[in-house]
């Protein structure tokens, strides 16, 4: 099969860091102050608020999907372990 001149996609394993992609803001139970941040990828993120979080845990903590709402779980419920955490998808300029 033969390739098609025309192609004009990015390459596989290229980046795009030209945009600011995720918003998030942790309110930081210890010292009663929020931290925000703006980052391009989610390690990026990870890196910068000194979290371990993959792309489940970041749709779960936007979307609140699976998350137990009366906390009957204590302090293993997903709300009790990042509750006081917000993500948001952006779009800004990297500048």
């Amino acid at each position: 099969m033969e390739k098609s001149t025309n192609y004009k996609g990015k390459a596989k394993g290229v980046v795009n860091n030209k945009n600011l992609k995720w918003k998030i803001t942790i309110f930081d139970k210890d010292t009663n102050t929020f931290k925000e941040g703006k980052f391009t990828t989610i390690s990026a993120l990870n890196e910068g608020m000194g979290l371990n979080l993959n792309g489940d845990y970041v749709r779960r903590i936007m979307t609140k999907y699976r998350a137990d709402t009366t906390m009957r779980n204590g302090e293993n419920s997903f709300l009790n372990r990042w509750g006081h955490i917000k993500i948001d998808k952006i779009l800004e300029p990297n500048i």
